[in-house]
């Protein structure tokens, strides 16, 4: 009976209401981080795979609902958005996420991330921790042995949570029982809530708490204190050795003098080696060491660990100048390992003020017939009137001869101001060519501009080189992205313009810059024919929204991006209207457009979202794509470009999005330049790229990130456009600063110096040291010498600090080319060319390749001798390694005729010995491995014909034949001593073999 009565009035095992649903805004919460949950109705269905809401229509009146409900609604839809509505609620309202009520939609804070709020002996997380009678006197025992004393009673539960952390610590051995299971649940959570703290306050700045909350987040982990001796960090060695160190008065600074041998005998432990350190924390602290200017998180790779590593991040700077910023160094895993770096700001010369905007005139917008020629009109037909910046420049452009420089945001119609010099050129001149060069500093953009001239203008643009003296009109597209040898050309063009008696007209293009005066006066534009506009002056509105993701690795990072950047796509493209989706490297264009395509169909519609037009009207289209998994895709609305396609891929790609095929087109970040297409919105995913030659992430250059924003610009079909950037959350200030504001350029010719004055010496422009020097006063990089002066390494400001800086340079410049034996300097004063100096101006190669060429080659050098010294070439050091080839590089090594010694396969000349060989040896290599030989081998020919005038200037006849043989090999595919039939068309190694 008691059984019975028992089994009646015991309830339905139920997903209790109380537990679940009064923890339901943290399970919340941990889906909103995750991704997993991005608005409200997204919430809705994932509640509907929970057992609460199965028992909820199982047994509603358990749940507080009437049976009626069930009749109303099925799937208890309301009930579960007033669940969501109420937890998400809660969320927002502790600024956990940011919840828009009208929309649905959440975004995650930077708290929401992160799991503890409170000190942590008063964590929710031990709220059913309590004091024991039998406890007592044992805690009170270990109250006497902790190192941090204790606030409170030993009654309170947060003093028992207290002392057992530092039990735990210090490594103490417990007696009773409950004390050993208590510890053992508050230290599973104990890492996990260091490290939240930690990440509170580091996000909020506090630099001396963070550094308290990350040494005591490693003490946890390690199991012992930070005055203890680091060396406890490493198994096998005797603890009576550790505590007489410990006893010793040898500072801990001092170990890091110690070799591996030195230190393994003064710890009497021999295996003691050298010991791999990952992850480290940098921060930049103001000059009082109170808050955190800037955070970073550093992985040194292990294949890394010898060689230097240049990080680079942007740091406020206030006036009164403060005396001095310190940089930290701690690693996030090992105590004792931390370094501290002032950096003082006593010399520091803050840049000149910028001077203000150019501001936009409430102007009438020109009409197309301000021409006053019907056939130019005709060119515009598309039209009827030119947009607000093009009619402010007109005037200048059309009917003037000034130098002229137009800085505007992407997307604002600068093609068409160039334009208008053109057929004001057109207009001049009294034969039918148009003496006009047009330059740019992206060999993509610049076959665009042509491809788009060409077909305007007809084929007039063909240039002679006994048409230079005589160009009437020289256009500079994207002069913000100035180069050593952009400004070089420029500068020479600006000399040439001095000199002839025709007068040459520079019209140069820009976005927004800071000193846009300074590149006006440079190319000789007056104050009237100068137009800086602000970025904000477009003629079709661009919204941009900044989202930050908080985590550090680089691909769970993408990875969490792809369910954001689907709903931007939803939320700012609707009815269909084009999306252009960047990502850092053609690994991610692939993975990236197989995500959009899976979500596309989430819904369980048969159609894809993101296709807008039926397959029968584009199945001609796919059926001359090579590509499958591109196929795949297109089918789903999503197509892909990137540098791995082959041309008629690409083209069939920008046809479908062109037409409104496809919604969606996934780019590689290169394809920003060059690509003709805009779309409505535009998804930046991941504003960081891979730097083979760093061996680190860098981030993009802002001009490629506001190349990307301008592909949100369709002026006769949007009133707006829309840009959604995801990057990582420390870098959201510095991205909000950069794009609405205008930046400045700056010189980098100083570093570029030794091969221009070479060139020139050559061509008889420089002929002695004051030549130099002359040369450099037509750069831009000297009249930004006393504007920016510590960018140049400038100490002042005045005519002396300029003359003996710009003296120093030229004499380092030139003692360093005499040293390669490129040049030669008479009497101190005048200069001369050397045969090597020719050679490296005649093939456009580093003096540095000529000095290695003329030191490394001797009569007796082999082939294998030859292909290393050519692959040691410095032509090869931008040569990318990309994480996770090193694997294929290796495999490449150990499949090729010549052997390597002590290969290193993150060298890119090793890389590049690798690539020759394989492409010798007729071996396919695909991927981005494929786009890498092809750089390899555009180089290898010239640098083999460089180096064979090299061997034939010393007289060596053998070697000579032998530099024009690897020649050979280089345009035929083949190695010396394979079959001569190799090199007819479609004979491979079999059939030649049968020959």
């Amino acid at each position: 009976m008691i059984y019975e009565n028992e089994k009646k009035n015991r309830a339905p095992t139920a997903s209790p209401h109380q537990q679940f649903v009064s923890k339901l805004a943290d399970q919340l919460n941990a889906e909103i981080v995750l991704g997993t949950v991005q608005n409200a109705k997204e919430a809705c269905n994932w509640i509907g795979y929970t057992y609460l809401y199965i028992r909820m229509l199982r047994n509603p009146l358990l749940y507080g609902l009437s049976p009626e409900v069930l009749k109303e609604d099925i799937t208890l839809g309301q009930r579960r958005a007033d669940l969501i509505h109420s937890a998400a609620t809660i969320l927002d309202r502790n600024n956990l996420i940011k919840y828009d009520r009208k929309s649905g939609y959440f975004q995650v804070s930077d708290l929401g991330r992160i799991e503890l709020c409170w000190l942590f002996s008063l964590s929710e997380e031990f709220k059913y921790v309590t004091v024991r009678q039998d406890e007592k006197m044992e805690l009170a025992k270990l109250l006497d042995h902790v190192p941090i004393p204790i606030q409170g009673s030993l009654e309170e539960p947060s003093a028992k949570i207290n002392v057992l952390l530092q039990a735990y610590i210090s490594q103490q051995k417990l007696e009773g029982l409950s004390l050993v299971s208590d510890m053992v649940f508050i230290t599973q959570s104990a890492g996990r809530l260091m490290r939240a703290l930690f990440e509170i306050v580091l996000k909020r700045g506090w630099a001396q708490l963070a550094e308290k909350a990350l040494n005591l987040s490693k003490m946890v982990t390690k199991r012992m204190w930070n005055v203890q001796t680091p060396l406890r960090q490493f198994n096998g060695i005797p603890n009576e050795i550790l505590m007489k160190l410990e006893k010793k008065d040898f500072a801990w600074e001092r170990y890091y003098d110690l070799s591996a041998a030195e230190l393994g005998e003064l710890i009497r432990y021999s295996k003691m080696g050298p010991w791999i350190l990952e992850p480290f924390w940098v921060t930049v602290e103001d000059n009082d060491g109170e808050y955190i200017i800037h955070n970073e998180y550093f992985m040194l790779k292990k294949q890394y660990i010898d060689e230097d590593h240049t990080l680079n991040f942007t740091l406020p700077i206030y006036e009164p100048l403060p005396a001095q910023y310190f940089i930290r160094v701690a690693s996030d895993k090992w105590l004792g390992s931390q370094t501290v770096l002032p950096v003082p700001f006593r010399h520091l010369i803050l840049p000149e003020n910028y001077p203000p905007p150019t501001e936009l005139l409430n102007l009438q917008p020109l009409l197309v017939t301000a021409l006053l020629n019907p056939a130019y009109e005709n060119l515009y037909k598309d039209f009827k009137h030119f947009n607000t910046v093009q009619t402010q420049v007109f005037t200048v452009l059309y009917n003037s001869d000034d130098n002229v420089l137009v800085a505007a945001p992407t997307g604002s119609g600068k093609a068409i101001c160039a334009e208008f010099a053109i057929l004001r050129n057109r207009q001049k001149s009294s034969d039918s060519v148009m003496r006009a060069v047009y330059i740019a500093p992206i060999t993509a953009l610049a076959k665009e501009r042509f491809r788009d001239w060409e077909e305007k203008f007809g084929r007039h643009l063909g240039m002679q080189r006994k048409y230079v003296q005589q160009v009437s009109l020289f256009i500079v597209d994207e002069l913000h992205l100035i180069g050593p040898v952009l400004e070089v050309t420029v500068s020479q063009m600006r000399y040439i313009a001095s000199q002839v008696e025709n007068k040459m007209r520079l019209v140069a293009l820009s976005t927004s810059l800071a000193n846009a005066k300074d590149l006006g006066e440079w190319i000789g534009a007056t104050s009237h024919g100068l137009f800086d506009f602000p970025p904000g002056v477009r003629p079709v509105p661009l919204e941009i929204h900044i989202q930050g993701v908080d985590i550090s690795n680089f691909d769970a990072r993408m990875q969490a991006m792809t369910k954001p950047t689907c709903t931007a796509i939803v939320q700012h493209a609707k009815n269909g209207k084009p999306v252009l989706v960047f990502v850092p490297s053609r690994k991610y264009v692939r993975l990236t457009a197989v995500d959009l395509m899976t979500y596309s169909r989430m819904d369980g519609d048969q159609n894809s979202a993101f296709l807008l037009r039926s397959h029968e009207n584009f199945e001609e289209y796919l059926s001359g794509i090579s590509e499958e998994m591109l196929r795949a895709t297109l089918r789903h609305g999503v197509g892909y470009l990137h540098e791995g396609l082959n041309s008629s891929d690409q083209d069939a790609v920008s046809e479908l999005f062109k037409g409104g095929f496809i919604q969606v087109c996934v780019m590689s970040s290169s394809f920003c330049w060059g690509v003709p297409l805009t779309a409505h919105l535009v998804v930046v995913m991941r504003t960081h790229y891979y730097d083979g030659q760093e061996n680190a992430h860098t981030d993009y250059p802002i001009a490629d990130l506001l190349r990307m924003i301008g592909h949100a610009n369709r002026p006769l079909l949007d009133n707006s456009g829309k840009c959604v950037i995801l990057c990582h959350a420390p870098r959201k200030e510095y991205y909000k600063k950069f794009l609405y504001e205008a930046f400045p350029v700056e010189s980098h010719l100083h570093h570029f110096l030794h091969d221009n004055f070479n060139a020139e010496v050559v061509a008889g422009v420089i002929e002695n040291k004051q030549d130099a020097v002359d040369y450099l006063t037509w750069t831009f990089m000297y009249r930004r010498l006393t504007q920016n002066p510590n960018y140049y390494n400038l100490q002042g400001v005045n005519q002396r600090h300029l003359s003996d800086h710009l003296s120093e340079l030229v004499e380092n410049t030139l003692s360093d080319l005499e040293a390669s034996k490129c040049i030669i300097i008479e009497n101190d004063m005048d200069l001369s060319p050397s045969n090597h100096g020719m050679i490296t101006s005649y093939y456009f190669i580093s003096y540095t390749t000529i000095e290695w060429f003329g030191s490394s080659l001797t009569p007796k050098t082999k082939m294998k001798s030859l292909q290393e010294i050519l692959a040691s070439a410095s032509e090869y050091v931008q040569l990318p390694i990309r994480p996770g080839e090193e694997e294929v590089v290796w495999r490449l090594i150990n499949h090729q005729r010549f052997s390597f010694e002590n290969p290193r396969c993150t060298d890119p000349h090793v890389k590049v010995n690798a690539h020759l060989q394989a492409h010798f040896s007729r071996q396919s290599v695909g991927g981005n491995l494929a786009l890498d030989q092809r750089e390899v081998l555009l180089s290898a020919s010239r640098l083999l014909q460089a180096m064979a005038d090299v061997i034939s200037s010393n007289g060596w006849l053998s070697l000579a034949l032998l530099a024009m043989e690897a020649s050979q090999m280089v345009t035929q595919g083949m190695w010396e001593c394979d079959s001569m039939l190799l090199q007819l068309p479609h004979f491979t190694k079999d059939v030649a073999k049968k020959c």
